[in-house]
């Protein structure tokens, strides 16, 4: 029968066991750090992606309220205020709906927003979040005129004007290359006819992917979401926003290029939208 194994050799085995260096350690925890991080950051995208999802789903929703009002309306679609925008001669008790084609009541500040009840879309879709953009930042415009109200909506657009989503009306003093056939209101009061390529007309769009007098992230956003025109050239992000078209499909475009490579024509059409109609050529008798 074999002797046990002294004290001695029993300390021996114990410090020859495996164990970590500092280094080793040290370079565990940093692989876990590093995998945490890309966790997070997958986690953060997955979120954001779901709130576009958000938003192509209010599109959607919208567009049948849409359809409901130009079928109601004789085929026009909605107007941009219940006074003609273009003659800038306004009582007090103007609506706008340009900002607000549904959705809950504006702050009382931002008196020239329609009332809830008056909104072109009221009768079709009660207020809701389908008129909430999950990442809504809010703008930055200061004074707006000719009525002389504040622009800055803080901290959301939806917080302070009932509605995320803007009807693609007023051109905001955007210049286009080619001349408008409607330069005052638009796509506001057209038949729906008057679209030429419903499937790539711009209906409703969130900020980022127009030209105030501000620029704006909101999806995506990793830094400032008011970007200043001198700010512009130095912006890293993009700028996306979810479309809603007017054959009534919604997706999801960048306008980067759109709004940073001709800063003084940023309403000019791509292969996968346009803002405006072009003047119709005159029709010799």
């Amino acid at each position: 029968m074999r002797d046990p194994p002294s004290v001695a050799s029993r300390r021996n085995c114990l410090l020859r066991a495996p164990s970590f260096t500092l280094i080793e350690l040290l370079v565990v925890i940093a692989i876990i750090a590093v995998l945490a991080g890309l966790l997070l950051s997958a986690l953060g995208g997955s979120k954001e992606r779901a709130k576009v999802t958000t938003c192509l789903s209010n599109f959607r929703q919208i567009s049948l309220g849409i359809k409901m009002y130009i079928d109601d309306n004789d085929g026009t679609y909605p107007l941009e205020a219940d006074q003609p925008w273009q003659t800038g001669n306004f009582t007090p008790a103007v609506q706008n709906y340009e900002l607000s084609l549904g959705g809950h009541d504006a702050d009382a500040a931002f008196w020239p927003i329609a009332k809830a009840t008056n909104r072109p879309l009221y009768p079709y879709i009660q207020p809701s979040a389908v008129f909430r953009c999950p990442a809504d930042k809010g703008q930055e415009e200061g004074q707006l005129l000719p009525l002389d109200f504040s622009g800055d909506w803080k901290p959301s657009n939806y917080e302070a004007l009932g509605c995320s989503y803007r009807f693609n009306t007023i051109f905001w003093g955007n210049t286009t290359r080619q001349d408008p056939d409607d330069p005052d209101v638009n796509l506001g009061r057209k038949k729906e006819g008057w679209v030429t390529e419903p499937s790539r007309m711009i209906v409703l769009h969130e900020p980022p992917a127009f030209w105030y007098g501000n620029y704006y992230h909101w999806h995506f956003a990793r830094g400032m979401t008011t970007v200043r025109p001198s700010e512009l050239g130095d912006d890293p992000q993009k700028f996306i926003s979810p479309i809603l078209f007017a054959d009534g499909h919604a997706t999801t475009h960048d306008f980067t290029h759109a709004l940073k490579d001709d800063p003084d024509y940023p309403m000019e059409p791509t292969r996968d939208w346009y803002w405006y109609e072009p003047k119709k050529a005159a029709v010799e008798k």
